[in-house]
């Protein structure tokens, strides 16, 4: 059998069988690992969001970066930094794509010409209110398999488990 990193998503995500394999895997340990079981069901989810909205060709990413600069326009490049939690250098070739694409803009700040100001277009307003339907089905979807009070306590452990590997 070949291997390839498509035969480890397969496999991840299902929690199964390999892809095209018709036999049980034995994965040993695995389905008892947390960060096993929270990387199924971002697979799932990803997969999820490219069948139902795959054509707007936004990431789970893109989409909470569209959000936050929603929420904070004119927003520095070392800002957006350090709410995700990324280097900017890993942040500069998204915010470049993104504004290749018309979603956003970057001018020099008014208070410190140094910095840029990072700020939605209305193409990427509208794009970010498209992509947002599609996520809030997707929440209903996931919220469907939980009761209210199991969705708020899984919000709350999963703060509680980014906490931890923050602080470790």
């Amino acid at each position: 059998m070949t291997h390839s990193k498509a035969n480890d998503d397969e496999a991840a995500g299902s929690g199964e069988t390999l892809a095209g394999a018709t036999d049980a895997c034995d994965l040993g340990p695995l389905p008892g690992y947390l960060g096993y079981n929270l990387r199924r069901a971002q697979i799932a989810s990803f997969k999820h969001l490219d069948r139902t909205a795959g054509a707007l060709e936004l990431s789970p990413g893109q989409f909470s970066l569209l959000t936050f600069l929603d929420r904070n326009p004119g927003v520095s490049q070392k800002a957006i930094s350090r709410a995700f939690g990324v280097d900017t250098s890993t942040l500069s070739p998204v915010l470049t794509a993104l504004s290749a694409r018309g979603l956003l803009r970057r001018g020099r700040a008014a208070h410190d010409r140094r910095n840029y100001a990072i700020s939605l277009t209305a193409n990427g307003k509208r794009r970010l209110a498209e992509m947002r339907a599609h996520i809030e089905a997707q929440e209903a979807v996931m919220g469907a398999a939980l009761d209210a009070g199991e969705r708020v306590r899984l919000l709350e452990m999963l703060g509680k488990v980014a906490a931890a590997l923050e602080r470790a």
